[in-house]
């Protein structure tokens, strides 16, 4: 980040005011959302915000800014109680690195009943294998096995098609 824009956002303890103090200025809002690792939705929301410039920013009480993940802790171990804001949920950073993923990372969710299950990249592809394991055959690649399937599919095909181009010509 280049300097200038460091000295900018020094002293700013939110990502809402990371965000107004970008946007005053003069920074796009796209450039915003890639300089804070945030979706463009995001910052549009935060700048739409009805009265966004009547609150002072810098009025967060130290410990509750945005993002901090101690304020979401639950009384139990491991477990949160998270905030939903427009539609989103951000996650500690300790569930983050449990699950491998960054803060601009992938993870993989299943809806089960009226439990939503938040599930890591590795066990999600375990569990898919898992399911597949009855049709493995051992030393049969089964990429192999796709790929000879759509030939025989596009031999077909061009089998079709000259078919149809010779009764096109007898019937002329």
């Amino acid at each position: 980040m280049p300097p200038d824009l460091e000295a900018l956002l020094q002293g700013h303890k939110t990502v809402a005011g990371r965000i107004r103090a970008l946007a005053a200025a003069g920074v796009p809002r796209a450039q915003i959302a890639r300089i804070l690792g945030k979706r463009y939705q995001h910052v549009r929301n935060v700048l739409e915000e009805p009265g966004a410039g009547n609150t002072p920013v810098e009025s967060a009480l130290e410990g509750l800014a945005e993002g901090d993940a101690r304020a979401s802790v639950h009384d139990k171990p491991k477990t949160y109680r998270l905030q939903v804001r427009n539609g989103s949920v951000t996650l500690p950073p300790e569930v983050l690195e449990a699950l491998g993923a960054g803060p601009n990372g992938l993870i993989i969710a299943e809806l089960d009943g009226e439990f939503f299950k938040i599930i890591s990249i590795p066990e999600s592809v375990r569990r898919i294998q898992e399911r597949l394991r009855p049709y493995w055959r051992p030393g049969v690649s089964i990429v192999d096995e796709l790929i000879a399937d759509r030939r025989r599919e596009a031999a077909d095909d061009d089998r079709e098609y000259e078919q149809c181009q010779a009764r096109n010509r007898k019937d002329d």
